[in-house]
């Protein structure tokens, strides 16, 4: 072997000798281990955004972080890919945002998170506002008035499978009943020509009066509680009042103001979709006044435009409970333009009967307001949580199950599903039930099949499945809770009443 001098074979075993372990004694420790944890960090940083972008729940990251830094540097990521994907796909956009809040907010970056949970709600509007469909009305007033009417509808199965932006991607599928109570219908709106120029809305529930005189006035943005929400936001949307026109040169060429008048006849937060079905009866009002022609498919989808823009949200199933008569199965499919396809659930005299002696409508005395429940939810799904996801797609099934325990008059097996369904809406929101509906439900549970709250729970109307006539003639004599009573309902025959 030839050494290359100077490096000759006795000055090479004069030199000392170094192992691997002691050669460690000369290294930057300090420098390795930085590179180190940037490596980890930035393997962290590329698995957290391709679990969020595989639709997989991400909390579980979320419960050991490797720093401040990974989790900003993932919020910043996936809230860059939410601007990305705004316009091909906003529903995917709405939950990169949603994802994006949550490793903000775990980092203590609470602007950040604030912002992006809000452009992820804003995602959502967008892509209901995108499926919505295109105005057409004559542009003056073409009768003196209209009086719309319609039925509550209580929900068996399936709710919550039509809310944005699940059933966006999926379809939904709910099971619902269109109902008169005490023989009446309880949701009402009256629109009449005045010759003052301007917008008058009338509560007549609330014996609360507002005139609108300016534009400004009229296209302010509606909040949930605001007793002319409704009425204002259904206007806006018509497309006839712009802000760069005065409210009274507008009602002049449409020929005269206008006094719009709503009337619920059942207690706030019923659980009955009365805020839904009241703005489908003012959007029929208002497209009749304007000639313009809509059908029930339209005019649902124009009601869920407009609960996004009053910040309630919500999806289609409670106003089509009360546009579409009878029992009946309605679903979707996926995509933006929500296209429903109603399957009307026909009984025989017998079997409807049979239905109306066993099943009571109970009012709890308990009042509560859906808006924050829906974020919530909403909120669980754009984050991709396992548990929501898959209760979201059982209760469709569910909603399937019911249909035809219904028709076959399978009383018990449709006890034991309303059950189901009520353990898996108190997993999508454990707020569903609180300590007096527990007492109310256990005060019941000797003469009853099955049991749930209509609409989204917490309060409101309970359905009750009597084990038997006599069971059901018992709990129409109790009364269960304070401020509770049972209301006499039947099914309605026809939807919206012009």
């Amino acid at each position: 072997m030839q050494v290359p001098a100077p490096f000759d074979v006795v000055r090479w075993n004069r030199l000392e000798r170094l192992s691997l372990e002691a050669s460690t004694q000369f290294a930057n420790i300090a420098e390795i281990e930085a590179a180190h944890a940037r490596r980890l960090q930035a393997n962290w940083c590329a698995s957290a955004v391709a679990l969020a972008e595989s639709g997989s729940d991400i909390r579980p990251l979320l419960t050991n972080p490797p720093g401040i830094g990974p989790l900003a540097a993932v919020g910043r990521m996936l809230s860059t890919r939410g601007r990305v994907m705004e316009t091909p796909d906003p529903t995917a956009a709405a939950s990169r945002y949603y994802q994006s809040s949550m490793f903000f907010a775990h980092a203590g970056l609470q602007r950040d998170s604030d912002f992006n949970r809000s452009s992820a709600f804003q995602m959502v509007d967008r892509a209901v506002s995108a499926g919505a469909i295109n105005n057409n009305p004559t542009g003056h007033w073409t009768k003196p008035q209209v009086i719309v009417s319609a039925p509550a509808r209580i929900d068996l199965g399936g709710g919550w499978s039509d809310t944005p932006p699940f059933c966006l991607d999926w379809g939904g599928c709910v099971l619902n009943l269109a109902i008169e109570l005490d023989r009446s219908y309880p949701i009402r709106t009256s629109i009449r020509r005045t010759k003052d120029l301007v917008v008058r809305l009338c509560s007549r529930d609330e014996q609360l009066t507002t005139e609108c005189h300016d534009i400004a006035e009229l296209l302010r943005g509606g909040t949930p509680g605001d007793p002319f929400s409704v009425a204002r936001t259904a206007l806006q949307i018509t497309g006839l009042f712009n802000s760069d026109k005065s409210l009274a040169s507008t009602l002049n060429r449409m020929g005269g103001g206008i006094e719009i008048e709503t009337e619920v006849d059942l207690p706030m937060g019923s659980g009955l979709g009365a805020s839904s079905i009241l703005a489908a009866t003012t959007i029929r009002a208002l497209a009749e006044m304007t000639g313009e022609s809509l059908n029930n498919q339209e005019i649902s989808d124009r009601t869920m435009q407009l609960e996004q823009l009053t910040s309630t949200g919500g999806g289609w199933q409670d106003q089509a409970g009360g546009i579409f008569p009878g029992i009946k199965l309605l679903s979707s499919g996926p995509g933006l333009t929500q296209r429903l396809r109603v399957q009307t659930i026909s009984l025989s005299t017998r079997r409807e009967e049979e239905l109306q002696d066993l099943l009571i409508l109970y009012y709890t005395g308990i009042r509560r307001i859906a808006k924050g429940l829906l974020q919530q939810v909403v909120g669980r799904y754009l984050a991709r949580e396992t548990a929501a996801i898959q209760v979201l797609h059982s209760i469709k099934t569910l909603a399937m199950e019911m249909a035809y325990a219904i028709q076959e008059g399978e009383w018990d097996h449709l006890g034991e599903l309303l059950d189901r369904h009520w353990r898996l809406n108190q997993i999508l929101d454990p707020h569903t039930t609180n300590a007096p509906i527990n007492a109310l439900l256990a005060q019941a549970k000797p003469y009853i099949r099955g049991a749930k709250l209509a609409g989204a729970g917490g309060g409101g109307f309970m359905m009750l499945l009597a084990k038997s006539p006599e069971a059901a003639r018992t709990l129409r004599q109790c009364t269960m809770s304070e401020g509770g009573e049972v209301r006499t309902w039947n099914i309605a025959e026809h939807g919206l009443k012009l």
